[in-house]
């Protein structure tokens, strides 16, 4: 497998479309956060995609599976722990990012739990999110 910035490409896998898993895939019900985001990950050179809510990140996810998955663990109906699990069940090679207000250890070990790969805290900066970018990459990277 080999990673950059615009996507991982790896061996295809039973259930995913295509042999490349080309963008990261946001997924916040706060639509500013979402833009934000977006924006950030442009610059960077990563193809990004966004999701309002779980449910919505599913359909993507069926569609084309992501390479990264940042995800918002507060969000209404299903949370991004039940979204983190969902992702872990059904498509394992997908990189599970979480971020939260809370800093609480229950919640980091209940993402840990559900595969997430990296954790970070809200407000984030840009340097922050880069730095859990690029773990994820390197553990995608090492999967291969």
């Amino acid at each position: 497998m080999s990673c950059f910035p615009s996507g991982c490409k790896i061996a295809q896998r039973p259930g995913y479309h295509d042999a490349v898993m080309a963008y990261v895939l946001i997924v916040d019900d706060e639509e500013p956060i979402r833009r934000l985001l977006s924006r950030w990950l442009s610059g960077w050179g990563y193809a990004a995609k966004e999701a309002a809510s779980a449910t919505e990140a599913i359909a993507h996810m069926e569609v084309e599976p992501a390479a990264i998955m940042l995800c918002d663990v507060m969000m209404p109906i299903h949370d991004g722990i039940w979204l983190a699990e969902q992702i872990r069940t059904r498509w394992p090679q997908t990189a599970v990012i979480m971020a939260s207000g809370a800093q609480d250890l229950e919640t980091v070990m209940r993402m840990r739990k559900q595969g997430a790969v990296d954790y970070v805290t809200k407000p984030f900066g840009r340097e922050m999110l880069r730095q859990a970018l690029q773990r994820a990459s390197d553990r995608l990277a090492g999967a291969g």
